[in-house]
């Protein structure tokens, strides 16, 4: 086999070693995604929450754990992994649903904060 052949076939064998990291770090990241941001449409209920309280209150109240779910997934997103699973640890909680509903408001604040 010539050297160039050689070199050929190592560089084939780093690529394929490359993807399969590649392959394993993406299933690793969207584990903890998934962690962070549940999608409304996957929640046990959420029709049935949201109409009673778009027909009982025309206005907004109080902070939803949807609010704070689609403000951390948003900072997730712009690079502040860290930052989000931070303010989590501090309310004690791994998932937006374990949030304590009466921290929401103040959780969405401190979240908003993140990166500014």
């Amino acid at each position: 086999m010539t050297p160039m052949m050689k070199l050929i076939n190592a560089l084939n064998a780093l690529i394929v070693a490359l993807q399969e990291i590649a392959g394993e770090e993406t299933k690793i990241e969207m584990g903890q995604f998934v962690e962070i941001y549940t999608p409304p449409e996957l929640e046990k209920s959420p029709a049935q929450p949201t109409e009673e309280k778009t027909s009982a209150e025309p206005q907004k109240a109080e902070v939803t754990h949807d609010d704070v779910r689609a403000t951390l997934a948003e900072k997730s997103r712009l690079g502040f992994k860290n930052e989000v699973k931070a303010l989590m640890k501090k309310y004690g909680a791994d998932k937006v649903s374990a949030l304590p509903q009466d921290k929401c408001a103040e959780i969405l604040k401190e979240a908003e904060k993140i990166g500014s």
